[in-house]
């Protein structure tokens, strides 16, 4: 019996060590760089961490401000902060497809920072964009989709790891980080991290990234919610770049409360795709995003 659980324990080790290195050389799970909450309750990441999204050749990096992406706007006369959530992150792109880089090349001499992080609500762009005011942006482009703002209403759906507004007290929850000492274990052992991803079986519905659908658009919460920016936050340096589909409604709302907006559109949603499997736009789809945006600005005098 003893002899059967030592060969069986060998078997489990090597098996995987197999796995681990499987797993490592083909970049099979993608490396997550690990957050941390600031003083004023927004989840950044710890600068300095590299790694590599899963199949990618090209590395990520965290800068000095916590943020993934482009960072070249000291010095600048001109410089714009680009905020938004996993499409302005762009893990799966290398750095020349970041939406930053596709806007300095359109526009030379033009300062970029690159702030996206994966669940960036439309009130956390905004408390993002307040956070930043320190280093003297000459505007802010909030890069969101229809559901960027359901998911800021704790009131819909309350969404524990990220910031919202709770309008019934008109204050904003912090996100939490979920079990942080356990997911950096778990990110640093890839084969089980490979197996976590493949058979999800703790994971709950909000985690899978099953959004639920917005039927209606619903002005009353959205008055309430611009009353509330309206009090926080200011617009003046602002332009919401929404993506292409996006509800008129929503659009017309905010043009209407006088915010700039630049209203992306595309043939065929589908050519900006990363693939058939993945949603976020590719180096074409930041590329069209950015003369769109650049053509926008111009007309602002920007």
């Amino acid at each position: 019996m003893n002899r059967f659980l030592i060969r069986f324990a060998i078997f489990l080790i090597l098996g995987y060590l197999g796995g681990e290195m499987v797993v490592r050389a083909f970049k099979l799970t993608s490396d997550i760089p690990q957050r941390y909450r600031d003083k004023f309750g927004l989840q950044l990441y710890k600068p300095g961490q590299k790694g590599f999204y899963k199949g990618a050749e090209y590395p990520w990096t965290v800068n000095e401000y916590g943020w993934i992406g482009v960072n070249d706007f000291e010095g600048r006369n001109k410089k714009v902060a680009i905020i938004g959530d996993s499409f302005i992150e762009n893990l799966m792109n290398p750095i020349s497809c970041h939406q930053g880089t596709k806007l300095q090349e359109l526009n030379p001499g033009l300062g970029v920072l690159e702030a996206g992080r994966s669940g960036v609500t439309f009130i956390e762009a905004l408390e993002i964009s307040k956070r930043l005011d320190s280093l003297n942006f000459n505007r802010y482009l909030l890069y969101i989709s229809d559901n960027d703002f359901y998911e800021s209403l704790a009131d819909k759906r309350r969404y524990p790891d990220r910031l919202q507004l709770d309008m019934a007290s008109n204050t904003i929850l912090e996100g939490e980080l979920k079990s942080p000492g356990l997911k950096k274990v778990l990110y640093n052992m890839k084969f089980l991290y490979y197996l976590y991803q493949r058979f999800p079986l703790f994971v709950d519905e909000q985690n899978k990234g099953e959004i639920p659908e917005v039927s209606e658009f619903d002005v009353e919460s959205f008055e309430k919610m611009f009353q509330f920016c309206e009090q926080n936050y200011s617009f003046d340096k602002i332009s919401l770049v929404f993506h292409p589909g996006a509800s008129q409604k929503i659009t017309d709302f905010f043009r209407l409360k006088g915010v700039s907006t630049i209203v992306l559109s595309a043939e065929d949603d589908k050519a900006w795709d990363l693939n058939e499997a993945d949603g976020h736009w590719s180096c074409f789809g930041h590329e069209e995003a950015a003369i769109q945006v650049t053509s926008a600005l111009r007309k602002m005098g920007f």
